[in-house]
């Protein structure tokens, strides 16, 4: 009786990455479970009421001032960990190596060389790995603070809900419901606090990356000519 050719072997890089696939895929479910549960929501927005509500609650007279200062301070939550976690320099080697690969695949398709498409197929699983790993190991020491912020925007949630008052006046319109979506897939105060998140995050991001990178080139260029006068 033939037998079929075996699978590949699991590498160790791999079991580490299914392994958190896994844990962070059950994480996200019991998240899911958690926010689309008005029960659960409650309890637990409820808990967290005396530990966040006085830090931005600002005693709920300006709610868009707290929605906006609470997408400010997880964006500088997050986005400061993330930096110093991510491996850019790696993460630079693995863009630039599968810019080239494309144009070498490309090249290799449009010639219909099959041997090298199929080496070039392993190597592509192979890249796709290492990307997978980088990503890994970014996101792995985030997980408790991925969990933080959750809770935090649950208890957002009990905050708006709680509010005496949900119609405001915005440059866009006026009477309008923040618990609400009119112009927005999402409620307007998750659009609110997603904008103001994406931009202290993005804004963050680039100001250390500026520091940080200019501070090691300076670094390299004072080693560099400290070897040159040995």
């Amino acid at each position: 009786m033939q037998r079929g050719n075996a699978p590949p072997p699991v590498s160790p890089e791999q079991k580490k990455f299914l392994l958190f696939q896994m844990v962070y895929l059950m994480v996200s479910f019991a998240m899911i479970i958690v926010i689309t549960n008005p029960t659960l929501r409650v309890v637990i927005g409820s808990s967290l009421n005396s530990i966040f509500y006085p830090l931005v609650g600002f005693g709920g007279h300006y709610p868009i001032l707290t929605i906006i200062v609470s997408g400010v301070l997880i964006g500088l939550i997050l986005s400061v960990p993330r930096y110093f976690f991510t491996d850019w320099l790696r993460m630079g080697r693995i863009q630039s190596r599968s810019r080239a690969f494309s144009k070498a695949y490309r090249e290799a398709l449009k010639e219909n060389k099959r041997d090298k498409i199929q080496k070039m197929r392993k190597m592509q699983t192979d890249m796709m790995m290492e990307s997978q790993m980088v990503s890994m190991n970014t996101m792995k020491p985030l997980m408790v603070l991925t969990v933080f912020i959750f809770l935090f925007f649950i208890w957002m949630y009990i905050f708006v809900d709680s509010l005496s008052y949900q119609l405001i006046s915005v440059p866009w319109g006026t009477n309008l419901n923040i618990a609400t979506s009119t112009a927005w897939i999402v409620p307007t105060w998750i659009a609110i606090y997603m904008f103001a998140n994406l931009i202290i995050g993005y804004f963050t991001t680039m100001v250390i990356k500026y520091i940080d990178f200019n501070y090691k080139i300076k670094k390299a260029e004072r080693q560099t000519s400290a070897d040159m006068i040995q």
